[in-house]
Formats: C-alpha cells, sequence, structure tokens
C-alpha cells in the first residue's frame, strides 16, 4: 500500500488533500463545453467549474480548482458568492504560469500607418479626426480601428482626489509598458499658474461638504459635478500658440461664465474630449477638469467681455491654481508629438487608436489595450477561499474585490495594470475622507494578501477595511510580505495599504516607488511593523509615507520595526495630521529625508527608540494655539463630529455612541490612556462648543492649557531617540512661545547625537548595531539591554514575498 501510495501523481495526491477526487476539477484555456472536469477532461472556464463544485464543499471537505497554463482573456467578473462558493481554493496547477487578462491583443497587421490612408479609404468617417495630428509627426503615427473589432473604448471620467472614484479610460500597453496619453507638455514638464491664469476660480467643490456649509448639508453629488469649472486666462506665450484647438470655439450666442450647452464640434479642427490633469489647488491631491471651449475673449453672465480663453467643465475640489499648481492638457490628439503617445477617437463612435510608436515602428512590439472595467474575481459572503499562484493584467477598475469575506487569503499573486487599487476588502461610503460621515465597511474577518506582487497600478495595493469603530471589535485582516511599487500613477491618496476599521495588520511588505503615500490609517489598533519603505511621495509635498489625521480617537496605531529611506521634498516619514492622536512609534530607521515625525495638534502620540540618519529634523510641530488661540480651531466641526462620534454617550444615532460602547472604549484603553475618561472638547454649560475664550466658562485655561482638552497637545512624547547628522526637533514659532513641548514636560528627552554611523557602531545597510562596540551601551537611556533589544528586533531581512 505504501508503495502504491507513494506512486500517486502530485496532482492527485493534491486531490486527496482536498478533499476527494470529487472535489478537485480542473480547467484549461483549450478544455471543452460539457466535459467532465477531470485533468484529462478539463473544463473551459472557471465559471463551470465554480459551478461544478457549488454547495458540495465544507469546512471539512474543502474543493479545489486546478487551472492549467495559458492566458484567460476576461470579459466578465468571476463571481464567488456564499455558502455555495465557500472552502474552494482557486490554483495555478503545479505552478504552472496562468494569466488573467483585461486587456485586448492589438494585431500587428491591423495597424495602418496614417500617411497609407489615401482615396476612399481616407474618405471615411472614422478618420475624420487625422486632420488634427500635426504634420511633423504624420508619416509616424499609426492607426487602429479599434471599433470594427468591438474592442471597448471606455470614456475619460471626473476623478481626482476626494472625487468618488471611477473606472479610467482604456490605457495603452507596449511590452507591458504604459504609453503616455496624448498631452501638452511633454515629459515630467508641466504648465503652472504662469501658463494658465485664473479668470474666474469659482468656488471649488470641498466648499460645499457638511464640515463646510452653514446648515451642515453636503450637496447631492450629481449637483456637485453641475458646479462651473474653473476659468483661465492663457498667459505664457508658449500656450498662446497652441491652445486655441484644445476645444471648440466660444459661442457668444449661447454661452457664458456658466452654463454649458451641448454643441456640435468640428472634430477636423478641434479637440472633442481634451482635459486639464494633475494639482491644481494644493499639493497632495490630483484633479482633472474637462476643457470645455476656447475664446479669445470669453464672456460672463451678462454677454460682456471676460477676458477669458479656456472654460472647462466640473469643478476642482480646491482652488483653480495656486503657488504648488502642476497640470497638463490631456487626450489632446493635436499635441500627439512624442513616441509613445497615444490617442483613442471617440467622437461620434469613430472608436479609432493614433499611436505614435517607440522606434517609429509596431514590429516585434506586443501592443494590448486594457479594456476590462470590472475586478477579474469579486468575492462575496464567502468563507475560506484561497486565489493562489494567478496573475492578473489589465484592468480600468481593481484587480479582485472582497465583501464580506471570511478567512479568505490571496497567495502568490500578481496583479498588474490596473487602473483602480489591486484589492478591496471592503468598501468605503460616498462621503470624502475629510468629513465625518466617512466610513468604511463589509470588510469580514481573518482574510489575507500575502506573498504577491502589486504593481503598475493607477490606485493603490489594498484598500483593507474590516471591524468595527463603535465596538472595537476587530477585523484581523492582514497583508503581509508582499512587493508593492509603481502605484498611485492615475490617483493621489491611494496609498500601498490602507488601513481602516479596528485591528489590522500591514507587515513584511517592501513598498516602494510611488509619487504619493505608503499607508494612510483612518482607525484604531491598526500594526505597520517590519516593512521597508523607500523612494515614496516622489511627486508631492506637504505629505507623508504614513499619514493619518483629523481624529482624536484614532488610538492606539503601531509604527514599528520599519525602514524608511530617500524621501524627497518638504515631506515626513510618519504625518500625525490635524489631531491625530494615540499614535506608537518605536523601532524605526529614518534614513535620507528633511523630517522624520509631523507631530499636528494632536495628543498622547509616543515615539520612542527610534534611529535617525540624514534626516534635516528629527520631527516637527504644529499647535492649534497658533495665530493667538483661535476659535474655532482648524476644521473644528469635523474633528468634534468624529470624537463625538465615538465618546460621547448617547442612543449610537447622530454623532454618539452607545453608553456601553462608551464604557467599552474607557475599559479597552484604560491602561494606554489612563485619563481618557477625562477628554473632553471644550464646551459651556449649556453644552454648545466653545467658539471664544470668556471669563467664567471657555476659559483660556480650560480651552488652552488643561491637558484634558483635546486641543491641548499634551501626553506627547519623543524619546530615547538616536540622530545620526540629524537635526534636532524644529519647535513652532507662532504660538506665543507655545510648542508641543510646553504641555508634554520631558519631551524630546534622552536623545543622542552623532555625525557619522560609526560613532554609534552602526551599520547603514543592515541597521544594526555592534553592541560590543556601540558608545550607546553607557549612553543615559540606552545600555546594553537596549541594543540588544533593538538587534532583536529590528531587521531589513525577510521583507516582501517569500519564495
Amino acid at each position: 500500500m505504501l508503495a502504491a501510495t507513494a506512486a500517486i501523481p502530485s496532482a492527485l495526491a493534491g486531490e486527496a488533500a482536498a478533499g476527494g477526487h470529487d472535489l478537485t476539477v480542473y480547467v484549461s484555456a483549450d478544455g471543452r463545453q460539457g466535459a467532465a472536469g477531470t485533468l484529462e477532461d478539463p473544463f473551459p472556464t472557471v465559471e463551470e467549474a465554480r459551478d461544478a463544485l457549488a454547495g458540495r464543499t465544507s469546512a471539512h471537505h474543502p474543493g479545489t480548482v486546478y487551472i492549467r497554463e495559458g492566458v484567460y482573456d476576461t470579459s466578465s467578473t468571476i463571481a464567488l458568492e456564499g455558502a455555495g462558493n465557500s472552502y474552494v481554493t482557486y490554483a495555478a496547477y503545479q505552478g504552472e504560469e496562468v494569466e488573467f487578462t483585461g486587456a485586448r491583443t492589438l494585431d500587428p497587421a491591423h495597424f495602418q500607418r496614417l500617411a497609407d490612408l489615401t482615396g476612399s479609404a481616407a474618405d471615411d468617417p472614422r478618420w475624420s479626426s487625422r486632420s488634427r495630428v500635426q504634420d511633423s509627426v504624420y508619416d509616424q503615427v499609426y492607426v487602429y480601428d479599434l471599433g470594427a473589432e468591438g474592442i471597448p473604448t471606455g470614456s475619460l471620467n471626473k476623478n481626482g482626489f476626494n472625487w468618488q472614484a471611477q473606472p479610467f479610460a482604456p490605457e495603452l500597453m507596449t511590452d507591458d509598458q504604459a504609453q503616455t496619453l496624448a498631452q501638452y507638455p511633454n515629459g515630467d514638464a508641466t504648465m503652472d499658474k504662469t501658463s494658465l491664469g485664473v479668470a474666474e476660480p469659482f468656488r471649488g467643490a470641498r466648499d460645499y461638504f457638511s464640515d463646510k456649509t452653514a446648515d451642515g448639508t453636503t450637496l447631492p453629488y450629481e449637483e456637485m459635478l453641475q458646479l462651473p469649472g474653473p476659468v483661465y486666462t492663457v498667459t505664457s506665450p508658449e500656450v498662446a500658440e497652441r491652445y486655441t484647438t484644445w476645444a471648440p470655439p466660444t459661442d457668444p450666442s449661447a454661452e457664458s461664465a456658466t452654463n454649458q450647452p451641448e454643441r456640435d464640434i468640428d472634430n477636423t479642427t478641434y479637440e472633442t474630449d481634451g482635459w486639464l490633469a494633475g494639482y491644481f489647488g494644493n499639493n497632495y491631491g490630483n484633479d482633472r477638469v474637462r476643457i470645455y471651449s476656447i475664446g479669445q475673449e470669453g464672456l460672463d453672465d451678462e454677454g460682456q467681455a471676460a477676458g477669458w480663453n479656456v472654460r472647462t467643465k466640473y469643478p476642482t475640489m480646491y482652488a483653480a491654481t495656486d503657488k504648488w499648481t502642476s497640470f497638463v492638457a490631456q487626450n489632446v490628439l493635436g499635441e500627439l508629438d512624442t513616441e509613445g503617445e497615444y490617442y483613442i477617437d471617440r467622437w461620434e463612435g469613430n472608436d479609432v487608436l493614433y499611436y505614435l510608436p517607440p522606434g517609429g515602428t509596431i514590429e516585434g512590439k506586443d501592443i494590448t489595450l486594457t479594456s476590462f472595467d470590472k475586478p477579474f474575481f469579486s468575492l462575496e459572503n464567502v468563507t475560506g477561499v484561497t486565489l493562489r499562484g494567478l496573475r492578473f493584467n489589465g484592468s480600468t477598475s481593481s484587480g479582485v474585490q472582497l465583501l464580506d469575506a471570511e478567512s479568505c487569503t490571496l497567495d502568490h499573486l500578481e496583479i498588474q495594470n490596473v487602473s483602480l487599487d489591486a484589492v478591496t476588502i471592503g468598501e468605503a461610503s460616498d462621503a470624502i475622507t475629510a468629513v465625518a460621515e466617512y466610513t468604511t465597511s463589509r470588510g469580514g474577518h481573518g482574510n489575507r494578501v500575502v506573498d504577491s506582487s502589486l504593481h503598475d497600478l493607477g490606485g493603490g495595493g489594498v484598500f483593507l477595511a474590516g471591524g468595527d469603530r463603535d465596538s472595537l471589535s476587530r477585523g484581523d485582516n492582514v497583508v503581509e510580505h508582499n512587493e508593492i511599487y509603481n502605484f498611485s500613477k492615475l490617483a493621489t491618496y491611494t496609498p500601498a495599504g490602507y488601513l481602516y476599521g479596528v485591528g489590522n495588520t500591514f507587515r513584511y511588505n517592501y513598498v516602494h516607488d510611488a509619487p504619493h503615500m505608503a499607508v494612510q490609517i483612518m482607525g484604531n489598533d491598526m500594526v505597520i511593523s517590519h516593512n521597508r519603505f523607500e523612494r515614496l511621495v516622489t511627486n508631492a509635498s506637504d505629505q507623508g509615507i504614513i499619514y493619518s489625521g483629523r481624529d482624536f480617537t484614532y488610538l492606539n496605531n503601531e509604527i514599528s520595526y520599519n525602514y524608511f529611506g530617500d524621501v524627497p521634498g518638504n515631506n515626513q516619514a510618519i504625518y500625525m495630521d490635524d489631531g491625530m492622536s494615540g499614535m506608537v512609534v518605536h523601532h524605526n530607521y529614518f534614513a535620507d529625508m528633511e523630517h522624520g515625525l509631523f507631530y499636528n495638534s494632536g495628543h498622547s502620540n509616543v515615539a520612542s527608540d527610534n534611529v535617525f540618519r540624514n534626516v534635516e529634523t528629527v520631527g516637527h510641530d504644529k499647535l492649534y494655539h497658533e495665530g493667538g488661540r483661535r476659535l474655532p480651531v482648524s476644521n473644528a466641526k469635523v474633528v468634534i463630529e468624529r470624537f463625538n462620534d465615538m465618546l460621547k454617550a448617547g442612543d449610537g444615532t447622530g454623532f454618539t455612541n452607545t453608553a456601553a460602547n462608551v464604557e467599552r472604549w474607557y475599559r479597552h484603553y484604560a491602561r494606554q490612556y489612563p485619563n481618557i475618561r477625562d477628554w473632553y472638547v471644550p464646551a459651556d454649560s449649556s453644552g454648545e462648543v466653545c467658539t471664544e475664550v470668556g471669563t467664567a466658562e471657555c476659559t483660556d485655561s480650560y480651552v488652552w492649557e488643561n491637558p484634558d482638552s483635546v486641543y491641548v497637545p499634551s501626553h506627547n512624547v519623543l524619546t530615547r531617540s538616536v540622530l545620526i547628522a540629524t537635526g534636532g526637533f524644529a519647535y513652532n514659532d507662532d504660538a506665543d512661545g507655545d510648542t508641543v513641548a510646553t504641555f508634554s514636560p520631558g519631551f524630546d528627552s534622552l536623545s543622542v547625537s552623532g555625525q557619522d554611523p560609526a560613532d554609534f557602531a552602526f551599520d547603514p545597510e543592515t541597521g544594526r548595531f555592534d553592541a560590543r562596540a556601540s558608545s550607546l551601551a553607557g549612553a543615559d537611556g540606552f545600555g546594553r539591554g537596549w541594543l540588544q533589544e533593538w538587534n532583536r528586533t529590528f531587521t531589513l531581512e525577510g521583507i516582501g514575498p517569500r519564495d
């Protein structure tokens, strides 16, 4: 019997482990309809394999779907739903390469040189936009009739920071490299406020959210999209030479500053779908507005000359321009003038691709168009489902979605070239993150994303919700041992890891090379540990690799044993923004950046036992006390509402929590924050929030000095810092002498400084100390025990996917 068992092929051994031959089925790209689903007679689709196992699997008898090598073209989401689809593993068979692709391969034989379209072929309306192509590149441009092959061309949608995420337009890929949508200017160059001045800014959409409006309501989203877009005046000679074809001309008889009537466009001369895209009214959140019309001198609402040149559709979220403005004119066929640029002409169903390929030829190139606009897999209300060893390539939406999933695992996946997030575990409400109404839900429990590669993403890596903040019940979802890079290509505030809810973990991940943040925290009891973060926030400022803020109750989020390196510009590694409290930062290694830590008006943030090398300042602070202790404090409405939502006893509706849940909070955090029962939002005797300082109520001491006032940056700690070629803490100089140290005695204690790693026997490559030679062995607050603890717990090894 032993001999017979040894002779079982490995595939059949896997079947036995999966609970029997009848619970293991196979899929092959060349499978046949009506197949038995065996290794010899596989199903042609995963959906058929799913249906063959539906209702037959359980925790004691799990199923397995082995997928044979090949590329599986995807036109619809593989939906796994409910108990009937639970306890099944979907895996590549014996390490074979399996790819699900939403990208359509463009046949090189079907490309034509634009210059070769002559005679009757050239008169076909499908090519009617070709006259907009510059003469200088006309004979180098290729065209492809996407419509003739039924290849979806999608659309450009309003997207950007705090706007509801919409699928992006299909993306052209050549040899797995994203090409560039035709734009001006080229490369990394951008326009700023010296290129386009503001003739009429109108109000940004941000002014219409609940924390900014007088009545506390938010303008309905569809109405918000109808707000007028900014109006610009061309102020740059370079732009003046070319902007007049970026949209149709102004129609003085029907058009004014605020109305945008439907109209015909002469597409042989004017662009039909140009956009301005980039940073408008800040330096940390991107946006996009459509170019609506062009005029030598536009009209105001009374029909009088207003001196504007460019009108746009859709409002910006913030201001129309400021000192950080940096955007491009995008999706402009007339600006297709550089190798690698492309444009899809969707006007009146033309559905034609224009492309200027690298090297001037399409020969020998693998060219695809990402046209699938949904997740590849959706796991909803399932338990114990695993996806293993699969590649997902090309979607204008997300890669894999989990909703109300329990104990599911995404293992050894590669997800690339998706326009939104690689993985979403849970979902968010439609509110923006800056208002108290923003919530997440459906994150489930015990789900894991492990040993995977997530890269070349328009959005982020893993949206990780789970747990309930009202009751502090945990999600226990985990993202570990992954490599996540080249993300946030199309959007900002789309990090490698979103940690929302309670009790989720992001650890042992290698996160690198992206223009924006790596982790955003909106919740409690998260752990971010043993990660390597480097070359991030490369196209932003006033940002952090890890960001959290605008809540006094995001407590006990631990950031430990991480490496932060090579952070450019006016950024910091850890950004504790606008009242952020209760952060625990210990045993991290910070290198080559401007600021390590930012304490911004919060309390009970503790940073201890960290190493800083080549950092301009170990950190800096900002206080609500700035500018003369003015009330209300910055963003008062939202930080108060969020505080009340968790710690104000009531019936649980509005911005209150139940008395039982509030008591649960007090007990849960009693040891770590012993004064939590005494924390308060300054209010008068009638319960109204203080809006000015008085002599009997809302006194200066009550609002601005009592350590239990949430406006006071008390109980903050910075201690046992090792500073190597690093500047000291940069204290605030705009609060009448008050700093974070004023309200946190002993702040920035027990730090030691040196100019060279050798001063402490520190190895910058490994992040370890030579405990026998380090001067820290005799330093106050450190000692040999400290060195041994650091070397035992901090490591740069084992980060990223395991083999």
